[in-house]
């Protein structure tokens, strides 16, 4: 007869291992190696499904060195730099040149104001000079062959009332003293001084030797009339024993 030793003592353990589990505090003690533990001792941090996983702190002291950060270039750099000068160059010259431009633009424009601005205010005196010339021409062909001495004063004076209309177109007119008026320093100069022969001859003009002209614009006298002046003094006053003088001396009043 065959006995299966197997069998008998898979039986023989078990029915043991029942009545070991019966007993009090069999779930106390820890399991010794090579037996089996139960899921929920084994791994008490066990993640359910669906959860997410925990993150992993990772300490300075573990963690993987950093690279080294690369060098600056000097050369590239310095080439940066004068690439940059180089466009603030350009643009200062391209600002320069542009101003430049303007003020020739505008200087062109101030002398071609000034030019008409003059031909405005010469263009009386230029059509007066050109009548006089006209004037002038005319009278040297027509001229007779024989001229007494007061033909040629009328046609000189004809000439010089020409003249005086152009001066006055352009706000100058003549200042004509009169021999026997009364001195006046604003208008007249004295270029010789006579000694009168009577005190109601004192500073009285004795000879007109050339006009005067004044501004009308602004009434200032731009040419001073040149004349001879009286002066009576006891000194060089005519006696029974002297001649009247007839000359004074060079003087400035």
């Amino acid at each position: 007869m065959v006995i299966n030793t197997d069998h008998s003592a898979t039986a023989v353990g078990s029915e043991v291992g029942e009545s070991m589990r019966d007993e009090p505090g069999h779930d106390d003690r820890p399991a010794e190696l090579g037996e089996p533990v139960d899921s929920a001792v084994a791994a008490p941090d066990a993640v359910e499904p669906g959860e997410p996983p925990e993150p992993v702190e990772v300490s300075a002291e573990t963690a993987p060195p950093d690279e080294p950060a690369a060098a600056p270039d000097p050369v590239a750099e310095l080439a940066e730099a004068v690439s940059a000068l180089t466009v603030q160059v350009r643009e200062h010259h391209d600002r320069a040149a542009a101003r430049e431009r303007v003020i020739d633009k505008l200087h062109a424009e101030l002398e071609r104001l000034r030019t008409g601005e003059q031909n405005l205010v010469l263009r009386p005196i230029t059509t007066d000079l050109q009548n006089l010339r006209k004037d002038l021409l005319h009278q040297a062909r027509t001229l007779p062959a024989e001229l007494d001495r007061d033909q040629v004063v009328d046609l000189l004076e004809s000439f010089a009332l020409s003249a005086e209309q152009a001066l006055e177109r352009c706000g100058s007119v003549p200042i004509r003293p009169a021999v026997g008026a009364e001195f006046s320093a604003r208008e007249h100069r004295a270029i010789r001084v006579l000694p009168a022969d009577d005190p109601d001859q004192h500073e009285r003009i004795a000879v007109v030797v050339s006009d005067g002209y004044l501004d009308t614009t602004t009434d200032r006298v731009t040419v001073p009339a040149r004349v001879h002046v009286y002066r009576w003094s006891a000194e060089t006053a005519p006696t029974t024993d002297q001649n009247p003088r007839t000359e004074g001396i060079s003087a400035d009043v």
